[in-house]
């Protein structure tokens, strides 16, 4: 594990000396997509089975039949159903996707937020198409890591995506009403206090009555997601959903 993130700042620093090289894999292999991923590492993303909870999107420890057009659910949402309708994610939080994540949330490469969007296309926008009348929320930044940052990767690529589906972006609907300390190396639990009334509707109006897309980023445990669906809930939405760019591993 240590090695890996030595390994991930020297090649987070050679991007940054050298910006023309991939920011997957930091070669100056000529073909870039976007300007940002070389073809090898265009052809390393990962993307989500196919067959997935119906309801969180979770892989499923079975295969089953697309082409039926059921749905099936796993044992933890019958057990406690979410607080959304449904989640899904356009692709696997590993490989080039985390390299390109990592980058755009934390080095300040605000470029890369399209690349990362056009990654997310063909998974994503069919399904807000859905709800072509959904109002589209992003997960708010604490105060203090939104000024140190200059900028909320969550709304940058909901307000990217919804470029082609002409939905509404209601920045500043949702906002976060406690700092809380970063969710890394915390297990469920341990988020799901961290995050615990963090969040409250600041615009009512754009939420009550509304079909509401919820949108972050990244999706590790959901700790976040629910905490907010919780808070939006208050405001009375007609029904909500969740969409995120990327999820890590089987959460």
């Amino acid at each position: 594990m240590i090695l890996s993130r030595f390994a991930s700042k020297i090649l987070q620093a050679r991007k940054s000396l050298f910006p023309g090289h991939c920011y997957g894999c930091g070669s100056s292999r000529s073909g870039f997509v976007d300007g940002a991923l070389c073809n090898d590492c265009l052809g390393a993303v990962c993307y989500p089975k196919k067959n997935i909870c119906g309801v969180c999107g979770k892989s499923l420890d079975f295969d089953y039949e697309i082409e039926t057009y059921e749905s099936y659910t796993c044992g933890a949402c019958l057990e406690k159903p979410p607080p959304y309708e449904k989640l899904r994610h356009a692709l696997t939080y590993e490989g080039p996707v985390r390299e390109l994540m990592h980058s755009f949330k934390f080095q300040s490469h605000r470029r890369l937020c399209a690349p990362l969007a056009n990654l997310g296309h063909d998974r994503l926008l069919p399904w807000f198409e859905e709800w072509p009348d959904a109002t589209v929320v992003p997960v708010p930044l604490a105060t203090g890591r939104l000024f140190k940052r200059g900028y909320n990767p969550a709304y940058l690529l909901a307000k990217k995506l919804c470029e082609h589906t002409r939905q509404t972006v209601a920045e500043g609907a949702l906002r976060r009403i406690k700092n809380t300390k970063p969710q890394f190396g915390l297990n469920i639990k341990e988020r799901l206090d961290n995050v615990k009334g963090a969040f409250a509707v600041y615009n009512p109006d754009a939420i009550k009555g509304k079909r509401v897309i919820l949108f972050d980023d990244i999706h590790t445990t959901g700790a976040t997601v629910i905490e907010c669906c919780k808070a939006l809930k208050k405001a009375k939405p007609k029904s909500i959903r969740v969409a995120t760019l990327c999820r890590t591993g089987e959460n």
